[in-house]
């Protein structure tokens, strides 16, 4: 079982003299960012100040500035996790905001694994590296958050230059919100390796079987309309019983799949038992998720 943070070691008072900044402002940046400074945090959004993202942040009543000048002017810089070309924060563009804006004692946290095994970012000698992966888009983060709950979040630390990375990490995760349902403790090899694997050998695997589903009934003389529904409705209905209750629900009192489904919901202790490990792993997953409890 992987161990999670201890929402009782979060010390807010670590972020009361420090400044975030946001690289960006979609959903998910936005999200951290209107979330920390709910917390009480002060929070820098970095976008060009000329942009519709700048306007839409001041709407919000946060400080802009641009990318450069926001970490520059802070010791804590969140980077989007996958870098999209906004002009002056595309790859590259990151990569050297934080190697010339950054300082000893920095924190630099990414939402998700890639911007670093995949992009190639590092940081210089004596900033410490974090990830905080939500487990929900940005407005599931916001919303969760202003309801008084919380999303879960995956979290590592992969250079603690300073010493105290972890507990500015916790911290962070206590202003965000992801405390009240749970952060995960990973690595970031942990976290690049499981999202390539899992799309290399499940959902491209998966997009390739629906689309020769749909061209099989298509050839069958099966009007596309009708095998459409079947092939994505239908798989996508199967899935959300799968993410809201387990492989449980689709199978019978033998915990066995092609049972039939209605007779295993009246016996989910026994088909779970029986069932694949991964089911004692989803319900502690699900049990961190307001949301579809």
């Amino acid at each position: 079982m992987s161990s999670v943070l201890d929402p009782d070691s979060a010390d807010l008072t670590l972020l009361q003299d420090r400044q975030v900044a946001v690289i960006g402002y979609d959903a998910l940046a936005a999200a951290h960012a209107l979330n920390l400074r709910d917390s009480g945090v002060d929070v820098w959004v970095g976008v060009s100040p000329e942009s519709r993202l700048a306007a839409r942040a001041e709407t919000e009543g946060l400080s802009v500035a641009s990318p450069e000048e926001a970490a520059r002017r802070c010791d804590i810089v969140l980077l989007p996790g996958s870098v999209e070309r906004h002009g002056e924060y595309d790859t590259a563009a990151l990569r050297g905001l934080v190697a010339e804006h950054t300082e000893p004692g920095d924190l630099v946290i990414v939402t998700s694994a890639g911007i670093v095994r995949e992009a190639g970012l590092a940081v210089p000698e004596g900033v410490d590296l974090a990830m905080l992966k939500a487990v929900g888009d940005g407005d599931r983060v916001r919303d969760e958050y202003l309801d008084g709950r919380g999303c879960p979040a995956l979290v590592a630390v992969a250079r603690d230059g300073s010493g105290a990375a972890w507990a500015t990490l916790t911290a962070y995760a206590a202003a965000m919100g992801a405390l009240r349902s749970g952060a995960i403790v990973t690595t970031l090899a942990h976290d690049a390796e499981a999202v390539a694997y899992a799309e290399a050998h499940l959902h491209a695997p998966v997009q390739r079987m629906v689309e020769r589903a749909f061209e099989e009934l298509v050839a069958r003389g099966v009007e596309e309309e009708v095998a459409y529904l079947a092939v994505v409705h239908g798989l996508k209905e199967r899935v959300d019983q799968i993410v809201d209750g387990g492989f449980a629900t689709q199978h019978g009192p033998d915990g066995r799949p092609g049972s039939d489904p209605a007779s295993g919901a009246t016996s989910r202790r026994e088909a779970a038992r029986a069932a694949h490990p991964l089911e004692r792993v989803g319900r502690r997953v699900r049990a961190m998720m307001s949301w579809i409890r």
